[in-house]
């Protein structure tokens, strides 16, 4: 069982989450805490890295679910970055895939959240 190790740091002002080995109901409390202190103000905007992460089970899904109705629910925006083809199936056979929003490297991520910030604040008719 792979520990899992998380690193975070800001890129391009956008807070990045790194996660690399399983992420399950022994680490979930953990990454928790970390998303609970990056979503903390208004309009959060967060991505995960998830290039190393080679497990997640229904605790870790449980965290990103919540992550994402919290940021949600402060108009903030998420993305999953790196997703690897055991967690991505995860994703897939649980239907979080149509909720999240899941890319391919960082860049795409920044670009994507930014439009997203960009729709947000726009006046809805």
């Amino acid at each position: 069982m792979a520990e899992l190790q998380i690193d975070s740091k800001v890129v391009a002002g956008v807070p990045t989450i790194y996660l690399q080995g399983e992420f399950d109901s022994y680490s979930a409390p953990r990454v928790r805490s970390i998303l609970d202190l990056v979503t903390e103000g208004e309009k959060p905007t967060v991505i995960i890295q998830m290039t190393g992460l080679d497990y997640i089970d229904s605790a870790g899904l449980g965290v990103l679910v919540a992550t994402l109705k919290h940021m949600n629910d402060r108009e903030g925006a998420l993305a999953l970055v790196g997703l690897s083809p055991s967690v991505a199936r995860v994703f897939r056979v649980t239907g979080l895939d149509t909720i999240f929003t899941i890319c391919g490297d960082e860049a795409e991520a920044r670009e994507q959240l930014l439009r997203e910030r960009v729709s947000a604040s726009e006046p809805h008719a």
